[in-house]
Formats: C-alpha cells, sequence, structure tokens
C-alpha cells in the first residue's frame, strides 16, 4: 500500500526575503513523504524500521516574486493594470498612462543597451581585434624567417608560419628579433595563457548564462505553468487574503503571453546572446592582461542597466505593487531526484563548453581552433616562446 504524510518545512521569517529570482514570499515550502509498504498489515513503526525501505520526497514551491528591475516592471503593469481595467477599478487613465510609461521605460532601456552593443563593436571591439591582428602578424613573420603562408589580406594582412611551432621554419631564437614592443604585444595576447583566459572567458560566459536562466524561468512561469484564460478578469488572484494586497498572476489571455514573450522574454534573450558573443571577441582581442579583468567587469554594465533604470526612475507607487505580485514557480512540483540536486550544474557545463569550443585547445603537439574569428588559425604558438619573458617582466 501507498502511505502519503505531508508536512510543511521550517517556518520563515515573516514578510519578503530575497531570492535568486526576485522576492520571495514568507510561504513555506510543502514536502510530501512518499513512503511504500510491502505489508498492508505493517504498522508506522515496523515499516520505519525496515532498513530496506526508502521515501520519495516532492517539494511543492511556493510562488516567486518577479525581478525588481525594468522587465520585472513590465510584466507586473502589463498584466496588474490591464487586470484592474478589466474588472473596472481605478481611473483608465492612469492604468494606461503607467502600461505606457513602463514601456517607455523598457524600449528605452533595450534601445540604450542594442545602440551601445553595436558601438562596443565598432569603436571598442574592432580596433581592439584590429591590433591584436597585426601583433600577431609581424610575430609570426619573424618566428618563422619569412616562410609563412598568406591567410587573409583584408582587412589586415594576416600571415601564418608554416608547418607550426614544431615544424622546421620555426625558430625561437628570433624571438630576440622582435622589438620590445612587439615581443610585449606578442606575449600580452590572451591565448598566449590559454588557462588564464580559459578562466576569465568562462566567469563571463557564467554572467550571461544567469540572464539567460532567468529568462527560461520566467518563460516557463508565465507562458508554460500560467493557465490561459479567455479573459484578463481571471488573471490575478488575491494570495495573501488581504484586499489589495499581494497578488498572484494565476492565469493569462494568449495575446498576454504573446505580448510577454515578444517585447519582454525573446529581447532579454537575444540581448544576452549577442552581448556573450562580443565579450568573448573583445575579451580575446585584448592585448593586456590587467585590461582583461577591467573589461570582464565593464561589460556587465550593459547588463545591470536595467537596475539602474529601475531605481533611478521607476515611482515609489510602482515599485511597491511589482514587491506586490508573484508568478508560479518555474516547477511547481519537484519530485526528489538526482537532477533536482545537481541539475543547475549543467549551466556551469554549458558556459565550460561554450568557452572550449569559441577559443579552441591546443594538446600535445596538436591542437584545435574553436569558432572565434579573431585570430583565424591560430597557431598556438606563443606560449612557449614568452614564457621566459613573462618570467622577466612580471617578477617581484
Amino acid at each position: 500500500s501507498r502511505q502519503v504524510f505531508k508536512g510543511v518545512g521550517p517556518p520563515r521569517a515573516q514578510g519578503t526575503m530575497r531570492s535568486d529570482q526576485g522576492t520571495m514570499r514568507s510561504d513555506s515550502r510543502v514536502l510530501k513523504i512518499e513512503a511504500l509498504s510491502e505489508d498492508d498489515g505493517e504498522t508506522d513503526s515496523e515499516t520505519n524500521a525496515n532498513d530496506g525501505e526508502y521515501k520519495t520526497l516532492t517539494c511543492d514551491w511556493p510562488n516567486v516574486g518577479l525581478d525588481e528591475d525594468i522587465f520585472g516592471l513590465s510584466i507586473c503593469s502589463l498584466t496588474r493594470d490591464f487586470w484592474l481595467l478589466s474588472v473596472k477599478k481605478g481611473d483608465p487613465v492612469n492604468r494606461y498612462s503607467r502600461v505606457l510609461t513602463s514601456f517607455t521605460l523598457l524600449f528605452g532601456c533595450l534601445a540604450i543597451q542594442i545602440f551601445l552593443l553595436s558601438q562596443v563593436k565598432r569603436f571598442v571591439s574592432a580596433k581592439a581585434v584590429h591590433d591584436v591582428r597585426i601583433a600577431y602578424d609581424r610575430f609570426e613573420h619573424v618566428m618563422y624567417d619569412g616562410h609563412t603562408t598568406v591567410f587573409a589580406e583584408t582587412p589586415t594582412l594576416e600571415r601564418r608560419g608554416i608547418g607550426g611551432e614544431l615544424g622546421q621554419f620555426f625558430n625561437k631564437t628570433n624571438f630576440y628579433k622582435l622589438s620590445d614592443e612587439d615581443q610585449a604585444s606578442a606575449c600580452r595576447i590572451p591565448l598566449s595563457q590559454p588557462m588564464f583566459f580559459w578562466t576569465v572567458l568562462f566567469v563571463w560566459s557564467l554572467v550571461c548564462m544567469r540572464e539567460i536562466r532567468v529568462t527560461k524561468e520566467l518563460f516557463l512561469s508565465l507562458v508554460k505553468n500560467t493557465e490561459t484564460c479567455p479573459s484578463m478578469v481571471n488573471a490575478l488572484e488575491d494570495e495573501d487574503g488581504v484586499e489589495g494586497g499581494a497578488f498572484v498572476i494565476a492565469r493569462l489571455t494568449i495575446g498576454m503571453k504573446v505580448i510577454l514573450t515578444m517585447l519582454v522574454l525573446l529581447p532579454r534573450f537575444g540581448i544576452t546572446c549577442y552581448l556573450l558573443w562580443v565579450g568573448c571577441r573583445w575579451l580575446l582581442a585584448t592585448n593586456n592582461f590587467a585590461d582583461l579583468i577591467l573589461n570582464s567587469v565593464a561589460l556587465e554594465f550593459i547588463l545591470c542597466l536595467k537596475d539602474v533604470l529601475y531605481l533611478a526612475m521607476v515611482p515609489r507607487r510602482s515599485q511597491l505593487d511589482l514587491a506586490d505580485t508573484t508568478i508560479k514557480p518555474p516547477q511547481p512540483k519537484e519530485p526528489e531526484s538526482l537532477a533536482a540536486f545537481t541539475g543547475t550544474v549543467s549551466w556551469g557545463l554549458v558556459a565550460a563548453a561554450w568557452v572550449t569550443c569559441y577559443m579552441g585547445f591546443r594538446g600535445f603537439g596538436w591542437h584545435v581552433n574553436g569558432w572565434q574569428q579573431v585570430l583565424r588559425e591560430y597557431q598556438w604558438d606563443v606560449h612557449n616562446v614568452c614564457t621566459q619573458w613573462v618570467l622577466e617582466r612580471y617578477a617581484v
């Protein structure tokens, strides 16, 4: 027979508390314990004493709050104000005004992010790529005594040594024929220190993966798990039993789900993916180890723009309404499993796979070039030559 026991987790403090996905209510999660008994006549104590028996735990997650940023504000305003309009509460002018204000901030945030991305690629990333290609071209020409093939002539001349580092034309002693400036430019190429650069790129990729994960969970909560209804009249439900208090987005119309997906979720996902690519390209072209760290930190300010605009320009009333609006959890019921405890580690694995595939890797006597187009057909022949140069220049 199957016996089901229900218990409630440890109580939480009153009020609200922050979580990775937004504002977590004081509601406790519910744990369902399913025990399988081999004999209907066994007592609970006899069942519990059976060493061979395992109990299955199922976690019922509470509703979660929206992120306190421009994207969360847009979701809250669109659902809450159109629900109030449907039930004929409040002044319609105020309701439409807030929706217009919220989406003006949303489109302004998206426009600034897109503009900054285009300008970073045009003025910052392009210049860095141009310079690092020239530096590597000079290195290849000198180190191989001119035995090179012309890989590209425009927009910059890109030559690659014949045979690679283990070939007959590579001469380590030619490194000292380079000027001090050319030596520094070659030895500070990020790919010359692959493990260090891989780690920096991995951390930056995790920052972007966090945004992608939040977007995915919003899609699951708002589009997949939220019930579809014909009208916004039944969209919101009272969550705490206090009139005018907290509400949960329980239902949405098909049109509202389409609007949220097209105007909020897809732009956020697209901008994050493009920023991931531009950031990796810029970091790979950064020809200075100190600037490599600073640039990786500077890139995040584009992602943080949604938080800055929210804190600087959103009225207090709208902030309070956002804090009092929750959504369905991405996974309402979660049975105990290996995936439940370790599944999120896959985001780190995805980030690691992306970094490896993007920059490529080197083995013993062989190498695989990645997807990067900054230094195309990179020979992986800088690291060993620059070992002594690095020891001398970075000694303390």
